[in-house]
């Protein structure tokens, strides 16, 4: 018996068992979130975010005149606040000496794919949430209200079904956002989100070389648009359009997944636990648009 389980806890101790679980995390998840959210590690359980408004634009000045100096001025805080998701199993002695490795691997491999679709899980939910959150600056991430120092308050909402014209017309509210001091933020678009519903119109809007019974040149596909289809987007017909550089989207990780395995010393079962802690969320609004159709 000693010689048998020597034997099992060779096969526990494997290393390719992290590798299995981060193919699982990586291939079988949709962590394409990372193309428009900033993944950033942490080392506090709270982290306090104040950035500092632009500086505003620059102004006549009459040779031999004095500068007319200014205080940088602080923008709007946010407080990320990390918390702990896991999870963990167990298998019998027993069943664990005569399972099948190839079974075992897969398994590992599905519960390396829950972390990830966990972590995607909760960045879409940043966007699906967004039309009734209450962002840093006391307004839903999209909103007809978003305040500004000077120029009048700013939207980044609509209520239009993914169209040729919707889309465009998104892309121009964007590129006409302007900062808190009245300028231009120069937010580009480059990724637009939808549900699997709209995954084929969305497409069709931004791949076609041609558009419409004329036969006309679609510059939507000249945009070079990026699509994202998010399953964990529940409403059929919200959209998302994004300029991953301009919209301030963050998780912050302090424990990424890393999964231990042992033999208890008491019933020797296989056991294997799995936890990351992690928060989400925004710290600014500008460089994202949502419709929010019903």
């Amino acid at each position: 018996m000693a010689m048998l389980k020597v034997s099992g806890t060779t096969k526990l101790l494997d290393p390719a068992v992290v590798e299995i679980f981060l193919d699982g995390a990586i291939r079988l998840a949709d962590i394409d979130f990372q193309t428009w959210m900033r993944v950033r590690p942490a080392s506090t359980r709270t982290l306090e975010k104040t950035s500092i408004d632009p500086p505003g634009a620059y102004a006549a000045h009459a040779d031999g005149a004095d500068f007319s100096f200014k205080a940088p001025r602080e923008s709007n805080a946010k407080t990320y606040t990390q918390a702990s998701i896991s999870l963990a199993f167990q298998i019998s002695a027993e069943t664990y000496h005569f399972m099948d490795a190839t079974a075992l691997a897969e398994f590992v491999q599905q519960v390396g794919a829950s972390a990830g679709r966990r972590l995607s899980s909760d960045a879409y939910g940043v966007l699906a949430g967004g039309f009734s959150d209450t962002g840093p600056d006391g307004q839903s991430l999209f909103s007809t209200a978003h305040g500004a120092q000077v120029g009048g308050n700013q939207s980044n909402t609509g209520t239009t079904a993914l169209a040729e014209a919707s889309l465009q017309s998104a892309l121009t509210v964007m590129r006409r956002l302007k900062t808190p001091d009245n300028i231009l933020a120069m937010a580009n678009p480059s990724v637009l989100v939808v549900p699997p519903d709209l995954e084929y119109t969305a497409g069709e809007l931004i791949t076609s070389a041609m558009r419409g019974a004329d036969l006309q040149t679609n510059m939507l596909a000249r945009k070079g648009l990026s699509l994202a289809v998010a399953p964990y987007l529940t409403d059929t017909n919200d959209w998302f359009l994004l300029d991953p550089v301009t919209f301030r989207s963050y998780m912050y990780v302090s424990k990424g997944s890393a999964p231990k395995q042992w033999i208890d010393n008491d019933s020797d079962n296989w056991r294997m636990s799995d936890r990351i802690i992690t928060a989400v969320g925004y710290d600014g609004w500008r460089g994202a648009f949502g419709a929010g159709v019903s």
